[in-house]
């Protein structure tokens, strides 16, 4: 019987170390997995940058720890020895609360280290108009207005506007003044007398605002003596054209109780050869107030401007003063379409070689004329302006030596040559000198 081969083979001698090469491996705890070289890359890439962060984050943790952040520069910064800079964050954050909208804005406004810490919010709750009872001024006010007025001590050259709430530069005098769309909305509409004759080099626009500032500073004098100048009323500027020459001189003072605007306007020759051009000086035109003018132009068609045309009052006190021969070209009075009694009373009571003191029907303005023949000739033309005793009186005279012309304005509103209307004002002396 052949005998059958055993199911366990057991390694004859000189067999065992090739049979081992080719055993299965022995099981371990993870399946062997296969992976490209890209994907090895990346996941070795990606451990790296996790080990950075991870360090970056301790290491900023251990630097400042519960303190408030520093920007990278902080050690160069001028503000880094201030003891607010340095102290923790909850504590820093416990005094900040305490303090209002207006305050944290300005607080934030100090340094850029600051800045970055609160933010901007404070900002936006002070563009807010939402008014709070302010207990120190007892009033209402919002926070805009008390933190422009936080900011205001910082800029002492500039002065705060209540109109727009906004930091200013100061009022500056008559004589240098010059209107603006800002200075415009914030005066208002009746704020500004700006007629008389001006150029880029010389100007004088007069401000209810410098009235008000002239009559706080008159002093308390008898009724029949004359008071000091006052310097902020005060100007002087000449224009200069091809054959003309005009000069304006501003002064003011208190006569008696009122307080006078005095005008002086001057006009002669560029040439001492050439005579006094009467018909340049006509064609200006001069604008003494809003109802008194040289100018003939017409005004706009509308419901209170039909067929009427300047008064000729200022025109015949400049003719009658001149001599025959330089009145060629002047227009006569008879011109005017309907005279009024007032002025035809003064055109029909001078009298030969007297210089008579005219005097408007519309606003409290007189103003009287001299002709001077020395070398070509000078014309000047002095206009006194009353603004009355009392800031009351002030205020209602200002709005009728306001000029205002335009066609959407009512007959209330409406105040120029071509819309005189006769009111009742206080007679006033002036200053003959």
């Amino acid at each position: 019987m052949v005998q059958t081969r055993r199911s366990t083979r057991r390694p004859v001698q000189g067999e065992s170390s090739s049979f081992t090469r080719f055993q299965a491996p022995k099981a371990s705890g993870t399946a062997p997995t296969r992976q490209t070289k890209r994907k090895a890359t990346q996941e070795t890439a990606q451990q790296g940058r996790n080990t950075v962060e991870d360090k970056s984050k301790k290491r900023a943790k251990k630097e400042h720890p519960s303190y408030l952040q520093r920007s990278h520069d902080a050690e160069h910064d001028p503000n880094h020895s201030i003891g607010l800079l340095n102290l923790p964050r909850d504590i820093f954050n416990e005094i900040t609360s305490w303090l209002e909208p207006d305050s944290v804005a300005c607080l934030s406004l100090t340094c850029k280290e600051i800045l970055s810490i609160m933010g901007t919010e404070s900002w936006t709750q002070c563009r807010s108009k939402r008014h709070f009872w302010d207990e120190t001024r007892s009033t209402w006010t919002h926070f805009r207005q008390s933190f422009i007025l936080f900011l205001s001590r910082d800029v002492p050259h500039l002065t705060l506007c209540d109109v727009c709430m906004t930091l200013h530069p100061p009022l500056k005098p008559p004589r240098e003044h010059r209107e603006t769309k800002l200075t415009k909305h914030c005066f208002g509409q009746w704020s500004i007398i700006d007629y008389l004759p001006s150029d880029e080099l010389g100007q004088y626009n007069l401000l209810w605002e410098h009235i008000l500032e002239a009559r706080e500073l008159l002093i308390t004098e008898s009724t029949d003596k004359i008071g000091s100048p006052i310097e902020l009323l005060d100007g002087s500027f000449t224009m200069q054209r091809e054959r003309l020459n005009y000069t304006l001189n501003s002064s003011a003072r208190q006569i008696g109780k009122n307080l006078v605007l005095k005008h002086e306007h001057i006009f002669h020759a560029s040439s001492p050869q050439a005579s006094l051009p009467v018909a340049d000086i006509l064609s200006f035109p001069v604008r003494l107030c809003p109802h008194q003018t040289t100018s003939t132009q017409k005004p706009e068609k509308g419901r209170y401007t039909t067929s009427r045309v300047p008064s000729g009052l200022l025109t015949h006190s400049i003719a009658i003063v001149l001599p025959p021969s330089l009145r060629a070209g002047i227009s006569e009075p008879s011109r005017i379409i309907s005279l009024p009694s007032s002025e035809k009373k003064q055109m029909d009571s001078v009298v030969s070689g007297v210089n008579p003191l005219w005097k408007c029907r519309a606003c409290p303005t007189k103003w009287r004329v001299q002709h001077s023949t020395e070398g070509a000739g000078e014309l000047k033309i002095t206009a006194y302006h009353s603004f009355g005793d009392t800031a009351y009186r002030a205020q209602e005279y200002w709005k009728m030596l306001v000029r205002r012309e335009a066609p959407n304005l009512g007959s209330e509103k409406r105040n120029s040559e071509f819309f005189v209307v006769t009111r009742q004002y206080l007679d006033f002396a002036v200053d003959e000198d």
